[in-house]
């Protein structure tokens, strides 16, 4: 680990603030169950304990989107699964890891907006970006964390290539980190092509 962004502890105190601010808005808005759609998969450990915060009584969703190719963003969105649940009319707060060059939040606003015809579509991310390279100045209207750290991050959600989502903390991986967990991949791979192998 070469820096760690948000601690156990620390995910828990901000969700739990998060959680406050949410639920005040949603009280005093009053227009009926509100819905959290998590923008699959980075969203869900983040979605997951922040509801367990929010007191409202709520239905969760879920939203999947690809704009990364590994650690990198491709700068085109593409929706891979929409929410079941029917949106319009309703509150709704769309909950998000990051926002980072605001590409796929500025995507997601109008989307939702557009298609599905929401009361209120409100966001709630855990990190806020100042991307130099940003696109689209997104805020969000719940917002746990805004950090000037440029580098890639891991754990709680966010992942390098589909690994350590399940990390209970944020960081900035380490190069022996990256070379490691490289080598984990290439065995994998490995093994992967020796069982179909012995499959076939």
């Amino acid at each position: 680990m070469e820096k760690l962004i948000l601690s156990e502890d620390e995910i828990v105190r901000v969700c739990d603030r998060l959680g406050k601010e949410i639920d005040a808005k949603l009280k005093a808005d009053d227009n009926g169950i509100p819905i959290f759609v998590g923008v699959m998969n980075g969203a869900l450990p983040f979605m997951y304990e922040l509801v367990k915060h929010v007191t409202t009584p709520c239905q969760l969703d879920t939203i999947k989107v690809s704009s990364y190719e590994g650690t990198e963003t491709t700068g085109e969105v593409k929706v891979q699964k929409e929410p079941d649940h029917c949106l319009e009319g309703k509150d709704v707060v769309l909950v998000e890891d990051i926002i980072d060059t605001g590409v796929t939040m500025h995507f997601l606003r109008a989307f939702i907006m557009k298609k599905y015809k929401p009361k209120n579509l409100y966001v709630c991310i855990l990190i806020k970006r100042n991307n130099l390279k940003m696109k689209y100045d997104e805020n969000a209207e719940f917002t746990g964390l805004t950090t000037d750290e440029q580098r890639y991050i891991v754990g709680f959600g966010f992942d390098y290539y589909g690994l350590f989502r399940n990390a209970p903390y944020v960081f900035v991986p380490s190069i022996k980190d990256i070379k490691e967990w490289g080598n984990l991949l290439e065995e994998d791979k490995a093994k992967s092509e020796l069982v179909k192998k012995h499959s076939k």
